[in-house]
């Protein structure tokens, strides 16, 4: 054969290897849009659902995609078979299926309805709630899908997450205690349209009885002790709700008792200040790992490692500690807080209304009552707008800009999507946020500095990366964006819901209205909390309900609810701002408390009275203790009489710690533990150089 024939021959046979699906170049494309419904009719959001296509009887996907929107459109060759399977949280949900001719299609797929999970979070009693600790939900394959917090009663918030309809699927619940694992729940199962509620119990003790103990070792692995130096440590939770200090014995050690189960920051301290060759290490106190000892090296880097027969919470292993940079600032000063007498406070005392949800082709003739409601009676409307949803549907975006133009509406930006923001990395998140601003000023001309996040949510960028697009406001709600709320001097304010107008239904899956005296009474409890309250609407709790479905038709029995709310506020004289005014209208309140009958000066810290209870308790050394009585003899709090230069060996009597004890849980006056620390100092029990 000629060799140029063969090359030719080759090359073809080759290339048809290489590209065996060259011909599909020259296919046609058709528009395939992928709807999702629920079954009862409702529109399912595109949130944590994306969909595989599969082309023919092709086992090998075609496509793969998320749900930027609902629907969905995507461009196919045509005179083709397709099976789209959707996947919501991550799991198998429902398919659907479709021939591609040369005419788009819309293949609507229905899903099953979500299923609500609550879980009920407890110490190890099984009867005392865990408040505050965070909650993970993730499926099989690991892909975290929701997070949420536990209350003071150990509950969370219901989750509607997608049902496990196939055999084998599931969830997974991790409880975390801050940054610390405490247990993980697997195998749990969903059911569709269903409440369940889930009993979490975790292995460890509410409080540590058990004594807790740690042993400091220098660079050369030598233990140290009392005779090298004045060494403390001190304990602080990641919450800051919880922190203790304790010295160094003759015998090296340092002990802690009666801890709350938390994860702890631990902090070696020399003569009352941090000692930078021992940097920050974090470890779980949860009763499963009590002996600690800390190894000091050349590279100022700590090693904590256990006693010898000692377990980790979880796996019988050595604790994982998390280590930080060392620090050189040394602990601040006691804060001593000044007479409360002629002291300000700052409030705006105003009631700034807040609609979610403003979005095209969706209950419009709702979403159009409540801003014809809030013109006739001349209340100010910050109304959410979700962009990427709005304006092609004319009914809705002409009523808008007249609102604008008319000054009844403040634009608010609702973001771009209906995911949470916690689904989003800082750079996604800022490129969404500047994405949507060019859309205000594309479709509205305006460009908002309020911010409301899908469904509240609130990432750790999301702060600065508002700051840094230009917003001077963000309005979560309170449970997720706690207080305190700064109104003054701030970049960025935090202006949270205090109050709504309807409450989640977990039963219908959606928002249904409250009377308006409920309302009006959470609102004047965000007023006297906080100084403001904003009061969030939802278009649903305005829309009639049949069967789990919105229809686009007013309730006019709760619109009268909303009509009752704005007369009762304007009737109070309560003043009504836009959410971005709230600030504008801050002003100083005199804070008038009755003048108090103690004879001696309101300049005890609380640190003191911290100190005063952890003695009692024995966390503290009788020498820590001293150091706060000589404190108050510095101030002039405790008057000494006395000529003392005493050895401090008779012993301290059992009624004054039992006073110290009461006064730190505030069941005796100042002037009573004041009296008892007198008696001490002048009776010459206890060591003061003066």
């Amino acid at each position: 054969m000629n060799s140029k024939i063969f090359f030719v021959l080759a090359f073809t046979v080759i290339l048809s290897l290489v590209l065996p699906i060259g011909t599909a170049y020259s296919e046609e494309l058709t528009d395939l849009q992928i709807e999702l419904k629920f079954t009862n009719g409702d529109r399912a959001s595109g949130f944590q659902k994306h969909f595989v296509v599969y082309q023919d009887h092709n086992p090998t996907p075609y496509l793969e995609k998320k749900f930027e929107g609902n629907p969905e459109s995507v461009l196919l060759p045509q005179n083709h078979q397709y099976r789209v399977e959707v996947f919501a949280n991550g799991l198998f949900s429902e398919v659907g299926y479709v021939k591609l001719a040369d005419s788009p299609e819309k293949l609507e797929i229905t899903l099953p309805l979500s299923g609500g999970l609550k879980f009920n979070v407890f110490f190890e009693d099984g009867e005392t709630p865990i408040e505050n600790a965070v909650i993970k939900i993730k499926n099989q394959y690991g892909e975290e899908q929701q997070v949420g917090n536990t209350n003071e009663d150990g509950d969370t918030l219901r989750f509607w997450i997608a049902p496990t309809i196939v055999e084998g699927d599931y969830y997974v619940a991790d409880v975390y205690l801050g940054e610390y694992l405490a247990t993980s729940v697997s195998n749990i199962s969903v059911t569709k349209g269903i409440q369940q509620n889930q009993k979490i119990v975790v292995p460890i003790p509410e409080v540590v009885e058990d004594l807790i103990t740690f042993e400091l070792y220098n660079i050369d692995s030598q233990k140290l002790f009392k005779k090298d130096g004045y060494y403390s440590i001190l304990l602080e939770d990641q919450r800051n709700e919880f922190s203790v200090e304790s010295t160094m014995n003759s015998k090296g050690l340092i002990y802690f008792s009666n801890i709350p189960s938390a994860l702890y920051s631990v902090t070696v301290l020399k003569d009352g200040q941090k000692d930078i060759t021992w940097a920050d290490t974090q470890v779980p106190i949860t009763g499963n790992q009590n002996d600690f000892e800390l190894i000091q090296n050349s590279d100022f880097e700590p090693i904590v490692v256990p006693f010898a027969n000692s377990e980790s919470s979880i796996s019988g292993e050595a604790i994982s500690v998390i280590i930080e940079e060392p620090q050189s600032n040394p602990l601040p000063e006691p804060i001593v807080y000044e007479s409360t007498i002629n002291e300000y406070t700052l409030s705006c005392n105003c009631v700034a209304f807040r609609m979610d949800d403003i979005q095209d082709y969706w209950i419009s003739n709702s979403q159009i009552a409540i801003i014809e409601m809030f013109s006739k009676h001349d209340i100010p409307l910050s109304t959410g707008v979700i962009i990427d949803t709005f304006g092609e549907d004319s009914t809705i975006v002409d009523v808008v800009k007249n609102g604008i133009n008319n000054g009844d509406l403040e634009i608010v930006n609702h973001f771009i999507s209906e995911q949470p923001l916690t689904d989003f990395n800082a750079e996604q998140l800022d490129k969404m946020l500047k994405e949507s601003t060019r859309q205000f000023k594309e479709k509205l001309s305006v460009t908002p500095t309020a911010f409301i996040p899908p469904q509240n949510i609130i990432s750790k960028d999301t702060m600065p990366l508002l700051r840094v697009n230009g917003f001077t406001v963000i309005s979560s709600m309170d449970q997720i964006d706690t207080p305190p709320y700064s109104l003054e001097n701030e970049s960025l304010y935090r202006f949270p819901q205090g109050a709504t107008t309807g409450e989640y239904d977990e039963s219908l899956g959606s928002f249904v209205g409250l009377p308006y005296k409920v309302t009006f009474a959470n609102t004047l409890k965000s007023l006297e909390d906080y100084g403001f309250a904003v009061v969030t609407l939802h278009p649903q709790e305005f829309s009639i309900l049949e069967d789990g479905v919105h229809y686009n038709e007013v309730d006019l029995d709760q619109l009268k609810e909303l009509e009752k709310l704005i007369e009762k506020i304007k009737s109070e004289n309560l003043k009504t701002v836009f959410m971005s005014e709230i600030e504008q209208n801050i002003s100083k309140v005199l804070i008038v408390e009755e003048e108090s009958d103690s004879i001696f000066p309101q300049v005890i810290p609380k640190w003191i009275k911290n100190n005063a209870g952890w003695w009692r308790d024995g966390q503290i050394s009788d020498t820590t203790f001293v150091q706060g009585v000589q404190y108050l003899i510095n101030k002039d709090v405790i008057q000494v009489t006395a000529n003392i230069e005493s050895s401090g060996n008779k012993e301290i009597p059992s009624w004054i710690k039992e006073n110290a004890g009461l006064w730190a849980e505030s069941k005796i006056s100042d002037d009573d533990f004041i009296f008892g620390l007198t008696y001490l100092v002048n009776q010459e029990i206890v060591v003061i150089d003066i």
